[in-house]
């Protein structure tokens, strides 16, 4: 009732007081922005926008927040949410928590708002804005704010917008645009008289005051888009910052006998805790083999270790496995994990990355021991670096250097869709933090992280050195021409060709763009007069189908479906303009596939429809053309209906000029039509920065041609064709909104690993790689610690700091700290050796212990954080994969094993974000996957009943030693005999007959399907 009361007294007195100002139209600059900067800006501003609202602006309040929308609506003050809020017509009532606004304040609002909530600000120019930006801003932030903004005003003067400082305080005005003389905010500042600002602080600069002067002889220029100056929050580094212990240096030395295993031992005796032994030799082998090159071992390995009793016996199987190729690829596997790039090394999208050259190189890297800190710096700036050990360049390290880049692209027009390049490039950010720093930087975008000592600014002082850099696949020419003009005469005879080619296939009725090698540019449906004819064919047969599946469904009764079905047959009706023509067409119509994306299953309907036994040529989309990879086009010709295929003459030459269109655009230069087409083998990658312009400015091309075994012709090289692209700062983005630029942010470092102002050449990235591997600094400490960590983690199935990509005050503090130090620092010291430092860890007592540990310590430590003993581990996709395959193979693949089916059962990492941990799903789709899938798991141990030599007369107690130790790496039980014993005999009972090949194979199955096959200790 007091709110219903409130609002009719409210609207009388409006209506009232509307009529008495009915000719004086209501100034937003002058009015109601400083009505809104008294009562509302305190929390809908540029820097707090609650509930997403920011009233300082007409663009953002329009805009509206994230619950009620647009804030005003132009001409209707009952309608508009900013007075529903204000009367309690809505709730929550507002200003919240605070008085309510009077009554004559809301009529002002109203008519503001039915006067059409115009926006009458004074606008200025440019260069008058550019010098408040540069010369007043910062002195009113830093100088001025302390006693003049906020909700405690020193003598009522608030100086965060233009009309505020107009109006003045309890002394009156403090400026009298254009008057500097009469202004009393300069005779403050000057110390003219006995008012002296700031108080209690040093005079401004001469230079300081004179800008002031000046801005004021100006008319006070302001900036539209920034009517309210916020408040900004200064960013502080804590002790707390300072001391956490992922930002602390490391160690300068160690202790001469620092070992894992003395760091380990005090924590176990707190705790009163005795470790177990040792894993017996069967388990430990398969484990660090498994750990090592993600395969079982063999037969014979297993035998040679059991055997070995010499003291080092150990050690040689743990070099061994070191120096196998199979390392680097397991190895490499765990890194791509942090790059997107999922379990088949091929994103789902991005770019024409090479991601399969890529998984290469990195396993390559680390078969060689390439140094850790050389390959973090490689991921950022390895285009601009020599090759390894002061080779020439090598475009593998171009490519590396793109990987950074390679983020999210949902739209064609990557480079002009703001939004997402502005996603492609804090995923940029999170590449460098998460997955080589093992810190959120990405959370600064919006604000300053509210955890870790990095600020916004910090942010955008990363944004652009990626800002500043681009990469795509360019060509280099082949020296096949005598001069570069006669090139450019083959190319323009080869654009003429695909023209009339394009032009031939149009006229058949199918619209193609077909880029590079194959690839599909775009399909669209387009019916222009000359498709009339085909469209109103499909349309006719599309309404076919369409009528037999509304009887069909009118058969079921199903009248809700059916009434669905009438529309669209009535749609499609009103398109068909001549149906004695469509008709005939039917008869003789050719098929030859409808190939706009949805409506392939409408055509095999059609088919079976009519039941038209013809042989068709059909467009096989094999990805959906929702993402930067456009369909990809595969011809060929398809029965439906058996028998041999029969190539119509018309349908033949649509084919040829398809293939020709594709070899010419292989043979074309990189154009703006195809950036990203998969180059051929006289393409390289390049990462560029900026807009160069020449291929020789890029890179020295006679060495990248040289890498490639091509030769190079200089003149040739001019013709390649570059993106251009920006060099230079980001804006600082409010709440990292794309449409509200801020100021530049100078490229640079996170101050809190110390302040510095870098000499940049080009886009920078260069010295950020450095920057983040300096020797003895705390973002080199943080790499190092980083990559320790994830190594424990893949060796123990649970690293030291749970939160492997996130070390900062927002992870999990580890219970052994000095551990991830230690081995840091002798990761450091050992030359960033990746190979030493897994050495360390696998030859330590800790690794080697086994998996079960006493009832008492179990309790002492239940979720083993102190690794008093090993953890039980399940098989990841890849380990389960190349067990897969060598179970029917019989060998080890020197490179990646790729199963589509169970990448789907046993989770395949994903392709859309950085794995820190793999999911460990138990599901009954896996059992029923092993049980019935006749391609992998029957074909498999059938596969392995005849490796393994089995006969029809080869016994149970002589097969069982070969199946376990094939599965388990280890000799059969006494319950295990049992077991097969009883389950033959119970076989044999079950079908009355006896089949000794069959019954070793389904035994198998069994074993397939054991937990420990996929489990180890």
């Amino acid at each position: 009732m007091l709110k219903l009361t409130r609002y009719v007294v409210v609207g009388v007195f409006l209506s009232v007081m509307s009529l008495i100002h009915a000719d004086e139209p209501v100034s937003f600059e002058q009015q109601i922005l400083p009505l809104l900067e008294r009562r509302c800006s305190k929390c809908h501003h540029e820097k707090e926008q609650s509930g997403g609202l920011d009233l300082t602006r007409m663009r953002t309040m329009r805009r509206g927040g994230d619950e009620l929308g647009a804030a005003v609506v132009p001409g209707d003050p009952d309608a508009s949410p900013l007075i529903q809020v204000l009367t309690g017509v809505k709730k929550p009532a507002m200003p919240e928590g605070a008085d309510p606004l009077p009554d004559e304040d809301i009529e002002l609002l109203r008519r503001w708002i039915a006067e059409g909530a115009r926006d009458d600000s004074t606008v200025f120019a440019p260069d008058d804005v550019e010098f408040f930006e540069r010369e007043i801003r910062p002195v009113l932030i830093n100088r001025c704010f302390k006693c003049h903004a906020g909700d405690e005003l020193e003598h009522g003067l608030r100086l965060t917008s233009r009309q505020s400082i107009l109006e003045g305080g309890s002394r009156g005005s403090s400026v009298v645009s254009g008057k500097p003389a009469e202004s009393l905010l300069i005779k403050a500042i000057r110390h003219d008289g006995e008012l002296k600002m700031p108080r209690g602080g040093d005079r401004l600069s001469d230079a300081q005051v004179a800008a002031f002067e000046s801005w004021v002889q100006k008319g006070l220029p302001w900036p539209t888009e920034q009517r309210v100056l916020a408040r900004e929050r200064h960013f502080t580094i804590s002790d707390a910052d300072r001391s956490h212990w992922a930002f602390r240096s490391l160690p300068a030395e160690l202790s001469g006998d620092w070992t894992i295993d003395v760091a380990l031992q005090p924590h176990h005796a707190r705790l009163g805790i005795t470790p177990p032994e040792q894993a017996d030799r069967h388990r430990l082998l398969r484990r660090v083999t498994y750990d090592l090159i993600g395969y079982p071992p063999t037969s014979e390995e297993i035998a040679a270790f059991v055997s070995d009793d010499s003291p080092d016996a150990y050690e040689r199987v743990v070099a061994r496995l070191l120096a196998t190729p199979h390392f680097g690829w397991r190895w490499g596997q765990h890194w791509l994990d942090y790059t997107r790039n999922g379990s088949t090394g091929q994103p789902t999208r991005g770019p024409a990355l090479d991601s399969a050259r890529y998984a290469k190189w990195i396993a390559q890297c680390l078969n060689e021991d390439r140094p850790w800190d050389w390959m973090s710096r490689v991921h950022i700036a390895g285009d601009q670096m020599p090759g390894f050990e002061g080779a020439g360049y090598d475009v593998d390290q171009a490519l590396a250097a793109a990987v950074p880049l390679n983020g999210p692209r949902t739209f064609n027009n990557i480079e002009t869709e703001t939004f997402v390049l502005m996603d492609k490039l804090d995923e940029s950010i999170e590449f460098l933090g998460r997955s080589l720093m093992g810190i959120s930087l990405e959370c600064a975008r919006c604000h300053d992280h509210k955890f870790d000592p990095i600020s916004q600014r910090d942010y955008y002082a990363l944004v652009g050195f990626f800002q500043s850099s681009g990469y795509a696949p360019v060509s280099i020419d082949s020296n096949t021409q005598d001069s570069a003009a006669s090139a450019v005469a083959g190319y323009r005879e080869l654009v003429a060709e695909k023209a009339r080619l394009h032009g031939f296939i149009r006229r058949q009725g199918l619209l193609l763009n077909v880029g590079g090698g194959g690839r599909v540019k775009k399909w669209q449906e387009t019916r222009p007069p000359i498709l009339a004819p085909m469209h109103r064919r499909l349309l006719e047969l599309e309404l076919g189908v369409l009528v037999a599946e509304l009887a069909a469904v009118e058969k079921r009764g199903d009248m809700a479906l059916a009434s669905d079905f009438k529309n669209v047959i009535a749609a499609r009706e009103e398109q068909r303009t001549n149906p004695i023509e469509a008709e005939y067409n039917i008869s003789t119509f050719k098929e030859m596939g409808y190939f706009i994306s949805g409506h392939k299953s409408q055509l095999g309907l059609i088919n079976r429809a009519k039941a038209v036994q013809r042989n068709r040529l059909v467009a096989e989309l094999e990805e959906q053309a929702c993402f930067w990879e456009d369909e990809r086009l595969r011809w060929g010709e398809r029965s439906q209906f058996g028998g041999f295929a029969r190539t119509d003459p018309e349908v033949a030459e649509l084919r040829k000029a398809a293939d020709r269109i594709a070899a010419i655009n292989a043979q074309l230069p990189g154009s703006p039509e195809q950036p990203w087409v998969a180059p051929p083998a006289t393409h390289l990658y390049v990462r560029t920065d900026g807009g160069l312009r020449r291929a020789e400015d890029l890179v020295p091309f006679d060495e990248m041609a040289k890498a490639a075994g091509l030769q190079f012709n200089s003149d040739n090289a001019n013709r390649v064709f570059l993106h251009p692209r920006y060099v230079g700062d980001a804006r600082l983005l409010n709440r990292g909104d794309v449409l509200e630029p801020g100021e530049l942010v100078p490229r640079g470092f996170p101050v809190f690993f110390g302040e510095e102002s870098p000499e940049l050449i080009g886009s920078g990235r260069l010295e950020l790689a450095e920057w983040l591997t300096r020797a003895d600094s705390i973002q080199s400490a943080l790499v190092a610690r980083t990559a320790v960590n994830r190594v424990w983690q893949h060796l123990f199935g649970k690293a030291l700091c749970r939160t492997p990509k996130e070390l900062g005050r927002l992870g999990e503090t580890p219970e052994l700290p000095e551990v991830i130090d230690g081995l840091a620092q002798r990761f450091i010291h050992d030359g960033w050796s990746m190979k030493k430092l897994i050495h360390r860890i696998v030859m330590s007592d800790a690794y080697r212990r086994s998996a079960v540990a006493g009832a008492e310590d179990y309790l002492r430590d239940p979720d083993n954080r102190l690794f008093t003993h090993q953890n039980v581990r399940r098989l990841d996709y890849e380990a389960t994969a190349n067990t897969f395959h060598w179970l029917l193979q019989g060998n080890r693949n020197t490179g990646p094993v790729v199963d589509v089916e169970l990448a789907k059962h046993f989770d395949a990492p994903s392709h859309y974000d950085l794995t820190e941990r793999r999911v460990e799903s138990i599901t009954p789709t896996q059992a029923l996957f092993l049980m019935n899938n006749l391609t992998t798991a029957q074909r498999l141990c059938g596969n392995l009943i005849d490796r393994l030599g089995f006969t029809p007369s080869t016994k149970l107690e002589d097969a069982l030693p070969s199946l376990y130790l094939t599965f388990f790496q280890r000799p059969p039980t006494m319950a295990d005999r049992e077991f097969a014993a009883n389950y033959l005999r119970r076989r044999r009972t079950t079908t009355g007959r006896e089949d000794p090949l069959e019954e070793l194979r389904e035994l198998a199955s069994l074993l397939l399907c054991a937990n420990e096959t996929y489990y180890f200790e």
